[in-house]
């Protein structure tokens, strides 16, 4: 399959190229590989374009699943957008909760071209989240971006995003902070470590008012906490 640069890749490629990424495809769980899994931006961006060259239901299929697999999951952060480096896992549960400028503005073009192509207001919602949250975390004085945002806060990774029933009652009462951990998957085993849950919403909120009543609820009190450390380097290329 490679190719010597001189010229664009057969049409022949292209589809070729697509066959070899259905055998790698996690039909139960979205992405491609075995954990860890690492957000496949620029072959989602490949799989879309090909759908919008070719109509290929299968590449728009797996792009899609992905898409929405990675954004329903742990990996994403339900509360203030935004996507971690990479999940630990195969079903996008537990991330490396280190926030990337790169990843971000990559998987914010992408959310943005699915929601172009197919015109579902989950992609809507997730690249403008995306974006909002590289404005208000990583936006420096000076107008760029900076780079990154740490795993940890006080020396413990993840603290500042996971959550136990009992916080979640704490902080919405106990009907609100039963129907959050409900919501967002946090069981009293917990998903992460020490009995704690990474925020998951593996389908939508059929009361939207009562959703987001408790989403900036939880995030009011998420600020409270010691956030993670932020990489003040501004890197020209992840900028671009």
């Amino acid at each position: 399959m490679a190719g010597t640069g001189a010229e664009a890749p057969a049409p022949e490629k292209l589809d070729e190229a697509v066959q070899v990424l259905a055998r790698q495809y996690d039909r139960v769980r979205g992405g491609f590989g075995t954990e860890p899994k690492f957000p496949p931006s620029m072959v989602l961006e490949f799989l879309l374009r090909h759908h919008a060259r070719t109509q290929d239901k299968d590449a728009l299929a797996m792009a899609s699943h992905t898409l929405e697999a990675m954004a329903r999951g742990g990996m994403y952060d339900q509360l203030g957008g935004g996507f971690a480096r990479y999940s630990v896992d195969s079903a996008w549960v537990v991330p490396h909760f280190e926030k990337m400028l790169y990843d971000n503005a990559l998987l914010a073009r992408v959310y943005a071209h699915w929601w172009r192509l197919t015109g579902t207001p989950f992609a809507k919602r997730i690249a403008l989240e995306t974006c909002d949250w590289m404005l208000r975390e990583l936006r420096t004085a000076e107008g760029g971006m900076a780079s990154a945002l740490d795993a940890d806060s006080e020396g413990v990774e993840g603290k500042f995003y996971v959550w136990t029933p009992a916080q979640l009652r704490e902080v919405l009462g106990e009907e609100d902070g039963a129907y959050a951990a409900q919501l967002f998957h946090v069981t009293e085993a917990g998903t992460f470590e020490h009995g704690t849950s990474v925020l998951q919403l593996l389908r939508d909120a059929e009361d939207e008012e009562r959703y987001e009543r408790v989403r900036t609820g939880l995030l009011a009190s998420r600020e409270q906490r010691v956030p993670p450390a932020r990489d003040d380097k501004v890197v020209a290329a992840w900028n671009g």
